[in-house]
């Protein structure tokens, strides 16, 4: 009992009203340049991987920032911070003044790296090769 005073002042001193979001932190596997390969976006049924020429290069940063070369969405080089938390890679970016965020689904398969879009009703995943 007389060691339940101090213990419940440490539990005050250590929870705090203002909640950070919590971020596993980087896949050290992610950072640096990745150069889509291949693309595996459905219509509607069953896709194959269909062949990218000279794809867009993703360069993850270790801290926390990433460069992505171009972009449909985006006809110049787009800048932004991105985070994993339980096997999702977020991407908050800038492209003329505006800020928007994607997540995706990440995975490595025999040395590349798959993202998979959240929120694609059929599949729409992009395959990316290391480039030094």
């Amino acid at each position: 009992m007389k060691y339940m005073s101090p213990l419940l002042l440490l539990l005050f001193l250590a929870c705090n009203a203002d909640k950070d979001v919590v971020v596993e932190g980087i896949d050290h596997q992610i950072i640096g340049k990745w150069q889509s390969e291949a693309t595996k976006i459905s219509p509607g049924g069953i896709v194959d991987w269909t062949n990218v020429t000279k794809g867009p290069i993703f360069e993850f940063k270790s801290d926390n920032t990433f460069e992505l070369s171009k972009s449909e969405l985006c006809p110049k080089a787009v800048l932004g911070t991105f985070y994993i938390s339980e096997d999702i890679l977020h991407l908050e970016y800038f492209c003329d003044s505006k800020s928007s965020d994607t997540d995706y689904y990440y995975w490595s398969e025999d040395g590349k790296l798959i993202l998979g879009l959240i929120g694609c009703i059929e599949e729409c995943s992009y395959r990316y090769k290391s480039v030094n």
